[in-house]
Order: structure tokens, then C-alpha cells, then sequence
């Protein structure tokens, strides 16, 4: 069954809209050209012209010049409008080039021979590799030469030679449509090659973002993301927030029970890090056992909620570490307006806060408050003169 192209996405590919202002501009030039033959004739030839040079002038050049300039024109604005669909813009471009064929070959007594450029729009259809709009131009087509055959029929012309001649250009039309059939369906399949071509390369692009392992985003997707980010949070004013999560004695588990129950464990905290995904939070594996949350727009609090769920699901992994241990992780947090912090301060305050959290016992989650207040009013300060607090199973 023929179709027209499969879907808008085929459409954007061969830009309609752009083929259809070529196909106005080109009839803009055609016009001009027509206009441009008869008056080269008019001065020429005006010792055996068929009529008067008065009339000529005026039904040769002055109304047509207007007609077909004032056509071209509607059609012009046509498709330029918002208000008409791609389809219809199609449809008007092709059918001014029936209707200057339709007018030469009704004005002209060599009708026959003008008969031929009927075959024009028919290949002009090609562009938008669409059958359903080339056949559409073909019978449009047919009907055209069919009136002028009924024309040259009242005039009293008609005879077997004519007849022929009108046989012959019906046959070169069906040819014509024919061949525009192939010319489509073969651009419709170079289409889809390189459409399946730019999706491989679509594939690979985002494959070289993630990480293989896990599915997750990888580290150079998070340095690009955090860049982005902390440039949009100062643009929109809205704070960000980093967590660092580390997997608690995850040698152990690769000791003790094996490199395959090691991925177990990365793939598990990867699935519920999955889960908490969303258009403000984005999660990446940077290492090993080494996993980032990035947060837009969120406060302390909300960031805390969501790593202290992590914290709590993890310890329900199935296993126990070499000293009778939960499997469970460390995370640190820092939650900055970006306009008072750079990158690097952002990436140093929650490696800081997971160092605190390390230091502690781990299996907690640790929030550092040196650049924006804690949550508890009652912040804790460790040795090294660093304000962090530590909240979680101490």
C-alpha cells in the first residue's frame, strides 16, 4: 500500500515546507520567463504574428504577466501561512505548475508540443517522496491535457495526427509517473538508511554517557552535568545539592564472597538509585562502589529524605560483611546556592561530608554545613575544624 512518509520525524528529514518555497520561487521564475518569450517574440516577429500587435501585447504579456504574477503570489502566501497544513502547501505549489502548463497549451497553437510540460510537476512531486501526492498530480495532469484535447476537438483541428500526438505525450505521462514512483520509493529508502545510520550514531553517543555496567550515567556525564547545572541554578537562582555515596566495607564482600556477589551489591544500590530518578535528580556511578546524586533546586532536607531511604534499603540487601555486618553505605551531602560556590568547593564540601560520615562508624548519612546552615540547630564539629553534622545510625 502506498503511503506518504511514515511518520514527522521522515517529514522533518526532507523539510517539506523548505521544497515547497523552492517549487514558488522556481514558478516566480518561470513566470518571468514565459513573460520574457513572448516579449523577445512581440519585437521579433511582429511581421508574422497572428495577431495584431495590440492584441498580443495585451493577451500575450500585460493580462498573463498579471494573472500568473498575482497566482504565484496567493500561492506565495499560501505557504508562507501558519494557518494551512504541510500537506496543502504541497498540493498549491505543484498545481501552479499544471495551471502554467494548462495556460500554455490552451493559448498556444503549438499545444501539442506544449503538452509535454505537463510532465514537470509530475517529477517536481518527487521532492516530498510521497506517491499519494505524485499520483494526485498525474490524474490532475491527465485532466488538464484531456481539456485540451476536448479544445483543439471544438476548434475543428482534431484529426489522426493530433490524435497521435495527444496518444504519445498520455503514454510519456504514465512513464513519467512511473519512473517518479521508483525516484520516490528509492529517496524513501535512502531515507530510512540514513535515518537508521543517525540512529546508530544517536545509540552510541548515549552509550558513551552511561556506564555499561549499571546503566547509570557515568563520571564524565556527571563533571558535564554538574557543569550545566551550576551554571542554570545561578541563571534561574535555585539551589544544588551533591551526595556521595560509598558502599561500606565493599572489599569485604568482594573477599569474602566473591566478585560476582560484589556486582549483586553495585547492581542492587544502581536499581534503587534508578527508582529516585527524575527531571531534578539525576544519579551517576563515578567509581567503583562510588556513586554521585545530583540535585536541582532542592534544599538540604528534601536531599537528606532521599539519601536517608537509600540508606535504610541498602542495609536490606540480603548478606552480611566479614565482621557479621549489614551490607551498608556512607553518603555525604552539601546543598549550596551556586552564586557563592564554585565546582571544585562543591565536589571538596561533600567529599568532606562522606569522609566525615567514613570517620564516624559509617552507615549514616552526613549533611556539611559549612556553606549553608545545618539542619539540626545543634551542629556537631570533629577534630580537623571541618562543620559537618552526622545524622543517621550512629
Amino acid at each position: 500500500m502506498d503511503k506518504g512518509l511514515d511518520s514527522d520525524r521522515d517529514r522533518t528529514y526532507i523539510e517539506p515546507i523548505k521544497w515547497c518555497r523552492y517549487i514558488v520561487t522556481t514558478a516566480y521564475v518561470t513566470v518571468a520567463l514565459i513573460i520574457l518569450a513572448h516579449v523577445i517574440w512581440y519585437f521579433a516577429a511582429q511581421t508574422i504574428l497572428a495577431h495584431s500587435s495590440d492584441v498580443y501585447l495585451w493577451d500575450y504579456i500585460i493580462l498573463p504577466a498579471i494573472g500568473l504574477f498575482s497566482l504565484t503570489f496567493l500561492a506565495d502566501l499560501f505557504v508562507r501561512s501558519p494557518r494551512f497544513s504541510l500537506v496543502s502547501k504541497e498540493y498549491i505549489s505543484l498545481t501552479l505548475f499544471i495551471i502554467f502548463s494548462f495556460y500554455l497549451s490552451l493559448t498556444h497553437n503549438i499545444a501539442r508540443v506544449l503538452l509535454a510540460s505537463f510532465i514537470l510537476p509530475i517529477f517536481a512531486s518527487t521532492v516530498f517522496l510521497n506517491v499519494k501526492i505524485t499520483r494526485w498530480t498525474f490524474w490532475i495532469s491527465s485532466l488538464a491535457v484531456l481539456l485540451v484535447g476536448v479544445k483543439i476537438y471544438f476548434s475543428g483541428k482534431l484529426d489522426s495526427n493530433i490524435i497521435m500526438q495527444i496518444f504519445v505525450v498520455c503514454f510519456m505521462f504514465l512513464c513519467s509517473y512511473l519512473l517518479a514512483k521508483v525516484l520516490i520509493l528509492y529517496g524513501r529508502d535512502n531515507l530510512k538508511t540514513l535515518m537508521h545510520f543517525d540512529d546508530k550514531q544517536q545509540n552510541m553517543q548515549e552509550q558513551l554517557k552511561l556506564d555499561p555496567f549499571t546503566g547509570l550515567n557515568n563520571k564524565k556525564t556527571f563533571n558535564d552535568h554538574l557543569l550545566r547545572l551550576m551554571e542554570e541554578c545561578r541563571n534561574t537562582q535555585k539551589f544544588i545539592s551533591l551526595a556521595i555515596i560509598d558502599i561500606d566495607h565493599f572489599k569485604s564482600v568482594n573477599d569474602l564472597y566473591g566478585h560476582g556477589m560484589g556486582d549483586r551489591v553495585i547492581l542492587y544500590l544502581s536499581e534503587m538509585l534508578k527508582k529516585i530518578q527524575n527531571e531534578n535528580t539525576q544519579a551517576f556511578r563515578i567509581g567503583g562502589d562510588e556513586f554521585s546524586i545530583l540535585f536541582k533546586g532542592c534544599r538540604t532536607e528534601e536531599t537528606y529524605r532521599t539519601c536517608e531511604y537509600l540508606r535504610t534499603q541498602m542495609s536490606s540487601f540480603p548478606l552480611r560483611t566479614a565482621d557479621d555486618k549489614l551490607v551498608t553505605l556512607s553518603c555525604g551531602i552539601v546543598c549550596v546556592d551556586p552564586e557563592n560556590a564554585d565546582l571544585e568547593m562543591l565536589k571538596n564540601a561533600a567529599d568532606s561530608a562522606l569522609y566525615a560520615a567514613k570517620a564516624n562508624g559509617r552507615d549514616q548519612v552526613v549533611i556539611y554545613n559549612d556553606l549553608v546552615p545545618p539542619i539540626s540547630p545543634r551542629p556537631e564539629q570533629d577534630g580537623r575544624g571541618i562543620g559537618w553534622e552526622s545524622i543517621g545510625n550512629r
